[in-house]
């Protein structure tokens, strides 16, 4: 009997484990969908995808911004600069990763884009926080990849 009851323990548990495994993977997936749907968005000049997916109190860095802005109606009159203007000809989203903890998700990447002949890559961290809306993004920060320089010549 004992037995019996530490087996199904260890199988209720395990299912649980499996359970919350595959949340997460279904809530990765939902996040990078969101993110593509977001990057589609700016391919063509339009940010509304990208402020679909933000919170009213988002918290946003990037690099042509001296400081950081706060809240939506800050982040959308930014956004708005660019509307109408393809940000890239093409995107990558390189090794995305999505963390969940709870009601919280981080995603990083590295986004590869090219302008033309020019090619450049940002580094992103994006945090969402699950709401009764569903998930939005909290905090956006964005930061140029610098060229590595070539090593100073041996001496």
């Amino acid at each position: 009997m004992k037995k019996t009851i530490l087996i199904c323990t260890v199988v209720a548990a395990l299912c649980g484990i499996l359970a919350y495994a595959d949340s997460g993977a279904n809530i990765a997936r939902e996040i990078l969908a969101m993110e593509r749907q977001a990057m589609e968005g700016w391919l063509q000049g339009n940010p509304d995808p990208a402020l679909a997916i933000l919170d009213p109190e988002v918290t946003y860095f990037h690099v042509p911004l001296e400081k950081r802005l706060d809240g939506l109606p800050a982040v959308r009159a930014f956004f708005e600069l660019y509307r109408g203007k393809p940000l890239f000809d093409k995107y990558e989203m390189l090794e995305p990763k999505v963390q969940v903890s709870g009601d919280v998700a981080i995603l990083t990447y590295q986004l590869a884009i090219q302008n033309g002949s020019v090619a450049s890559r940002w580094n992103s961290t994006e945090v969402y926080k699950h709401k009764k809306e569903g998930w939005r993004v909290i905090h956006a920060h964005w930061s140029r990849v610098s060229t590595p320089q070539p090593a100073p010549p041996r001496q």
